[in-house]
């Protein structure tokens, strides 16, 4: 997706800042604010929109997008990280009865599966990791080390949960009686869309009574708190420290920024952008 100006036998190893880049790594500009950084950038190439292009003589990898363009790069970079990855399930991993777990997938040292957990083809999952009854992890997932994943809990396919997340815990619920308060219990599931990213020690409660939704593409920073019944619509961003409370709703191509708060039975239309603190 990008027409390449210079040398195509350059040979780069990584991706890097434009202040940052050695001779044998590629950087970026999407904004004109950083045109002062061109003149003293020792990158061995640069992404760069047709309009940035003229500013810089070197070697250019040119695009509409040049954020998007950087986004691809990384991707081809990341694969090549991951290309080590063993195939294969542990000894010292733990696995219940009437489970269905691919031989195309990864289970690292001390993984703890429950029974009639169902678990695809190419997904990985790190160590320390704890997956409840019934449960079920689509293709391509990566589940990243001491994940909590509770009972009855879909997770898609192509999704990445980051350490130290809590997928399906109960929700604040209580009702009172004579002045203490009785549990309700949470009898409902976390269904979770394909290709969702959660942040480290991000938690979303089960529902109450129905479920608690995430929709595709759904992209969720580290400490974030889903309460329960939330659903959130697909292709939303919500960054850290925010926090949804129960039976509230988030509608598609949303934007939440850092410690926004919403409380519980909102419903918030599609396409809506809330700034910080909010």
């Amino acid at each position: 997706g990008a027409d390449l100006e210079g040398d195509p036998d350059k040979e780069v190893l990584g991706l890097n800042t434009l202040d940052a880049a050695s001779i044998d790594e590629v950087a970026f500009i999407a904004r004109e604010s950083f045109l002062s950084s061109l003149s003293s950038t020792k990158a061995g190439a640069l992404i760069c929109s047709n309009n940035l292009s003229k500013e810089y003589l070197g070697n250019k990898l040119i695009g509409e997008d040049p954020y998007l363009l950087y986004a691809r790069c990384t991707k081809i970079f990341k694969e090549l990280s991951n290309s080590n990855i063993d195939i294969a399930i542990s000894e010292l991993a733990h696995i219940g009865n009437n489970t269905s777990i691919s031989d195309k997938c990864s289970i690292a040292n001390f993984v703890n599966i429950s029974n009639g957990v169902v678990i695809e083809d190419d997904v990985v999952i790190g160590s320390g990791v704890f997956i409840g009854e019934n449960s079920v992890i689509r293709n391509g997932s990566r589940i990243h080390p001491n994940v909590s994943i509770y009972d009855s809990v879909e997770i898609g396919s192509n999704c990445i949960i980051h350490s130290g997340s809590v997928i399906g815990s109960d929700g604040l619920g209580f009702a009172k009686e004579k002045g203490k308060w009785v549990k309700i219990e949470h009898l409902g599931k976390v269904m979770i869309g394909d290709n969702v990213e959660i942040g480290s020690n991000t938690s979303i409660d089960r529902g109450s009574v129905g479920n608690t939704l995430i929709e595709d593409d759904v992209k969720i920073d580290n400490l974030v708190h889903l309460a329960h019944n939330v659903k959130i619509g697909s292709g939303t961003a919500i960054a850290a420290n925010s926090a949804v409370a129960g039976s509230s709703s988030i509608g598609k191509n949303c934007t939440l920024a850092g410690c926004c708060a919403v409380v519980d039975n909102i419903q918030v239309a599609d396409e809506v952008h809330i700034t910080a603190k909010s």
